[in-house]
Order: C-alpha cells, then sequence, then structure tokens
C-alpha cells in the first residue's frame, strides 16, 4: 500500500495558522479541486504521535469516527517518525478508499493545532509543505471569543494569535518546510488569483472551483458546522475589519499595545499608537485569565508549549510598560 502510494507520486501538504483565521476556508477551497483531498482535522502531530499509548488508542477512535475510517490501534505506543509516517499513510489510505479517490495528487491536513507541530511534522515528512494563513489578530479576537468550545474575552484570544504570530515569525525568517504564506485578507479580496497562487505552489493546474465554488460538506464534522458554517459559503471579504464595529475604543487600545509590533510586522495599521499604559493588575488579571482558560481545555501539548511563550511575554510586556 505504502509502495503505490509513493509510485503514484501523492504529495502532502499542512494547513496551519491560528484558529479563526481561514485555515477552513482555505482548506474548503482546496477540497473543490479535482486532485486534492483535506479531511476533517485529524489533529495526529497534536493528540496522537509521541502520546501515552492509552491516549494515542483514545484519539484513533475520534480520528475514525470523523474520517469514517475503520483503523486498528497500533500494537504499541507510536513515538519513532517513521512509524507515525507509517501510520499517518494508513490513515490517508483509509480514507481515500472511502472516498474512492485513489488517484489524487496531493493529501492534506488541515489543522490549527499543527501550528506548534510543525518541527515534528518536517521529521516525519521532510518532503511536505505547508500553507500558513494569517489574519489580523483584532478580527482572530473577535472572532475566537464567539467560540463554543472555549471560554475566553478579546485579550485571551489576541494573546493566543501573538503565539501564533511568534511562530508566523520564526517560519518567515526560516521555514522548517517549504511553506507559503496567505494573507487571509488578500485571499477573500481576490481568490482566484491567490489560490492560482496556491495550486502553483503544490504544482497543480489551477481551477476555478476553488475560487467559485461553495456548499462543499467534506472535511467538516456535523458537530463543527456551528462554528464552520461559514466556509460552505461562497468566499467573501465582509468579515474583514469586523473588529472595528464590535471592539469598544478601549478593547482595541489594549489589544494594539499587547500586539504594537505584531501587527505592524504584519502591516495591519493601528488605530492608537500602541502605547496605552496598562497597570501591574491588568497584567494579573490576564494571566489569571490565561490560566483559567487553559484549565478548561484538555490540551496538555499547547499548555507546554505555551509555558515559555507567554513566561518571555507577560516578561517583556512588564517591563516595557514598567519603563514606559
Amino acid at each position: 500500500m505504502l509502495r503505490r502510494e509513493k509510485a503514484n507520486g501523492m504529495k502532502y501538504v499542512f494547513i496551519v495558522g491560528c484558529p479563526r483565521s481561514g485555515t477552513t476556508l482555505l482548506q474548503q477551497a482546496l477540497n473543490r479541486h479535482s486532485q486534492i483531498v483535506i479531511p476533517p482535522e485529524s489533529k495526529f502531530f497534536y493528540y496522537f504521535y509521541g502520546q501515552s499509548y492509552r491516549r494515542q488508542s483514545a484519539h484513533l477512535e475520534r480520528i475514525n469516527s470523523d474520517l469514517g475510517i475503520e483503523l486498528v490501534p497500533p500494537r504499541r505506543r507510536i513515538v519513532q517518525p517513521a512509524e507515525a509516517r507509517e501510520f499517518y499513510e494508513k490513515m490517508a489510505a483509509a480514507y481515500l478508499d472511502r472516498l474512492g479517490r485513489r488517484d489524487i495528487a496531493v493529501f492534506g491536513d488541515k489543522c490549527p493545532e499543527h501550528t506548534g507541530q510543525l518541527y515534528r511534522i518536517g521529521k516525519v515528512f521532510p518532503d511536505a509543505k505547508v500553507l500558513f494563513i494569517y489574519r489580523d489578530g483584532r478580527d482572530v479576537a473577535v472572532s475566537l471569543r464567539r467560540m463554543p468550545w472555549i471560554r475566553c474575552d478579546a485579550e485571551v484570544a489576541f494573546v493566543i494569535w501573538l503565539y501564533c504570530y511568534k511562530i508566523l515569525s520564526r517560519e518567515q525568517r526560516s521555514p522548517t518546510l517549504p511553506t507559503l504564506f496567505v494573507r487571509y485578507e488578500e485571499l477573500v479580496a481576490d481568490p482566484a488569483n491567490h489560490l492560482a497562487r496556491v495550486a502553483q505552489f503544490l504544482e497543480l493546474p489551477y481551477e476555478p472551483a476553488m475560487a467559485e465554488g461553495w456548499g462543499n460538506r467534506e472535511g467538516i464534522p456535523e458537530r463543527e458546522l456551528a462554528w464552520k458554517g461559514r466556509a460552505l459559503e461562497p468566499i467573501t471579504g465582509r468579515w474583514v475589519g469586523m473588529w472595528r464595529q464590535e471592539l469598544s475604543a478601549a478593547e482595541v487600545a489594549r489589544l494594539e499595545r499587547l500586539g504594537r509590533h505584531a501587527l505592524m510586522a504584519l502591516n495591519y495599521p493601528l488605530m492608537t499608537e500602541g502605547r496605552m499604559r496598562l497597570p501591574i493588575g491588568f497584567w494579573l488579571k490576564l494571566l489569571g485569565k490565561l490560566i483559567r482558560c487553559a484549565a478548561q481545555l484538555p490540551l496538555p501539548c499547547l499548555m507546554n508549549e505555551l509555558h515559555g511563550s507567554l513566561y518571555r511575554t507577560f516578561h517583556r510586556a512588564s517591563f516595557t510598560n514598567a519603563g514606559s
């Protein structure tokens, strides 16, 4: 089976980015291409690879359910890159068999949680490519605070975006794998040209259905339609800049204070100078909210990743604020 896949030359692409940055929109656009298949989120490199055998077995139940396949649990814990690749390729093959699509050129994996797992992906799939989509952090904060699977306010959501920005910035300087960076605002403003660029990156011909089609349900489980349903609609730019209507002036000032340099680095204009003085009580309260936010979610991998990043963010921000 693996030899046949390699003979067919099937390639792998991983779509990453902060939650609510357009990862599902991009997934759906690519799923409309005749030679690309991207299933529901596997979270393979986050909840499965390298986890305990018990956790791997439990997560495999979710993979089987979401992808509609029947993979048998591995006989032992998967920890080595070669083992991980073999099992992942079995997963991909089973999904393609179910769809009757074994002749495709590119198999994709869309998962925001994989944003912090690029080094693991690179070890398992050194021949893979990455699509890294990013969006204005203020719009991300507005959208993320509405999600039913996380309870957070705009500031906490924005810190999550800052964490992903740090990874984005690092990958722009020195990408782990061949990477195409996609700006959400440009994609929705001119989907045909930007999806043609994506197709070229994947070494495939552009197909107009990528930008013009809509309504495709493949890749979105039923339980996720409540917050991913808009990705089934025609691509539109009407959600760009919604933070201007939904954030108060005080919230904008706080977010731009938190992420002044990140927003400016990505060429997102500020409404304020981004130098609002924030008392130590704000930082302590925000830290408490971040801890509560992390505690409500079963995200051990993300918590480990965030530990060092959040410490450096708070240490630097608090020191800068004290001296301003």
